[in-house]
C-alpha cells in the first residue's frame, strides 16, 4: 500500500480509507442525474450520481473517482451532505468552503474546483435511466 502523506487531516484520511456512499446506482434506477468532471489521463476523474425525488431534492448520491486521498474525501464528505438538499441548495455547495473545512493543502485545493465541476453537470444534467 502507498503511504498517505501525513499533511492531511484525520477526516481526510478517515474518508480517504473508508470513503462513503462510492459506487454507482444499478442500472434502471429511475430519476438518476450525471455528471463527469477532470480525466483520467490528468489525475483526476469524477463521476458523480444523484438521484432525485419528486420534488426535486437530492434523495441519495453515489461517485465513482479516480485520484488523490483530497479528492476521494471531497467526493465522501459531499456524497453525505448533499442529501436532503434542494437543487439550488446543492448548486450553492461549494467545494471550496468544503476543502477549507477538511483543511485541504493548497496544491490540493483545485480537487474541490473538480468536484463542483461535476456537482453542477449532475444538477444541469437531463434525468436519465440506463437501460
Amino acid at each position: 500500500m502507498n503511504a498517505v502523506p501525513m499533511d492531511y487531516t484525520d477526516t481526510v484520511l478517515t474518508h480517504f480509507r473508508a470513503p462513503r456512499n462510492a459506487g454507482s446506482f444499478p442500472e434502471g434506477t429511475p430519476n438518476v442525474s450525471r455528471g463527469i468532471a477532470g480525466e483520467r489521463r490528468r489525475g483526476r476523474e469524477i463521476h458523480l450520481e444523484l438521484k432525485l425525488d419528486a420534488d426535486g431534492r437530492v434523495e441519495a448520491c453515489r461517485y465513482r473517482v479516480y485520484g488523490c486521498p483530497a479528492t476521494i474525501a471531497l467526493c465522501s464528505v459531499l456524497s453525505e451532505r448533499v442529501v436532503g438538499r434542494t437543487q439550488e441548495e446543492a448548486v450553492g455547495m461549494g467545494g471550496l468552503s468544503l476543502a477549507e473545512e477538511l483543511k485541504l493543502p493548497a496544491p490540493k485545493r483545485d480537487a474541490a474546483l473538480l468536484l463542483e465541476d461535476a456537482l453542477r453537470a449532475a444538477l444541469s444534467g437531463a434525468r436519465y435511466n440506463r437501460d
